[in-house]
């Protein structure tokens, strides 16, 4: 790989301020002069259609997409990119980061790491073997206190993805998580 740009990955389960992670990278890059975006799918429209929103009220204005192909356009002129919930989007996510960082830019991605079964979004585990560097946040076990690495999901439904916040996830730690309720 020789790359001018870089892949930066921030992975962990929901409240584990990821998206917190992402936009402390963007405002500095924005301070210190470099031409940023931000990106979030469509299918994210949990606090607003047209901005990111952390779960602890940080906003940031967003471009939307429907489909990896959208966001070559998006990043035209830009130096720094950050992508949310980069587990909603098809691996072909990967290809195009990896595209983007060969031309120079420092792309900032951000997603939950381990779905509600307990298995890894593969976007996310293959976009960590492609990174240039990986921060693994944790949350507070919402039952005991411990370190979570799991986004425990509070209701049923067999569907992989379920767009969804406080009360229908909440952060477990591997002793408290319960796999596929």
């Amino acid at each position: 790989m020789n790359r001018n740009g870089r892949i930066e990955l921030i992975c962990g389960p929901m409240f584990s301020g990821k998206t917190t992670a992402m936009f402390a990278r963007l405002v500095a890059a924005r301070e210190a002069g470099f031409g940023t975006v931000a990106i979030k799918p469509a299918l994210d429209s949990r606090y607003s259609q047209d901005e990111i929103v952390s779960h602890d009220g940080q906003k940031m204005t967003a471009a939307i997409v429907t489909a990896v192909q959208e966001i070559r356009a998006i990043t035209v002129a830009r130096s720094v990119v950050g992508i949310d919930e980069v587990h909603f989007f098809e691996e072909s996510l990967i290809d195009m980061c990896s595209e983007l960082a060969d031309v120079g830019m420092r792309i900032i991605v951000a997603g939950v790491e381990i779905d509600h079964r307990g298995r890894p979004f593969e976007v996310v585990e293959r976009l960590a073997l492609t990174a240039d560097t990986v921060t693994r946040l944790t949350a507070i076990c919402r039952r005991c206190g411990a370190p979570a690495r799991h986004s425990q999901r509070l209701m049923m439904c067999d569907d992989r993805i379920v767009v969804g916040g406080v009360g229908t996830y909440e952060p477990r730690c591997d002793r408290c998580f319960e796999p596929g309720l």
